[in-house]
């Protein structure tokens, strides 16, 4: 399958972007970042808040494929320890939490601070994030894909 607006080859288009912290502690200092933040590849405390990094997928219509982007969410305390305590187990079964983007999504407006529902997944995979607000561009495209023509335009992005 081409991509319609540059005729790539589908396998040649990037699914996914990911984000190594929340933007507000991307955004310290280093000596704020060395005070105040805990980084980690999943995990990220700024004082007394936490952040988990997951997965929110968006199915591209016309292909098996979804596109995945990989941000953080702000969670309760509670929420982030019980996920540290339990990091190495399978926890897909358990109850979905709340959580809020940390991360500008290009593309999309007002994404800091979007609610979404975290689900855990196994000891092998990262949770997985699902926007919770109807009337938001993102929680549309979640439920109904998005065109292989968006996800290009996500790659060609300089924002």
């Amino acid at each position: 399958m081409k991509c319609g607006c540059c005729g790539k080859d589908i396998g040649e288009i990037v699914f996914d972007k990911s984000y190594k912290m929340p933007d507000e502690i991307w955004n310290l200092s280093k000596t704020e970042k060395e005070e105040r933040a805990q980084i980690d590849s999943d995990l990220c405390r700024l004082d007394d808040r936490y952040f988990i990094r997951g997965v929110a997928y968006l199915p591209v219509n016309g292909t098996d494929n979804s596109y995945g982007w990989g941000i953080w969410a702000e969670v309760s305390q509670e929420d982030f320890f019980d996920y540290v305590e339990n990091y190495e187990e399978d926890n897909s079964t358990k109850p979905k939490f709340f959580g809020l983007v940390a991360n500008v999504i290009p593309s999309y407006e007002n994404t800091i601070g979007l609610e979404l529902t975290v689900q855990l997944g196994s000891e092998t995979q990262r949770p997985e994030f699902y926007f919770t607000d109807p009337m938001h561009l993102l929680t549309k495209e979640q439920a109904e894909g998005i065109s292989i023509e968006k996800v290009h335009s996500f790659s060609s992005n300089k924002s």
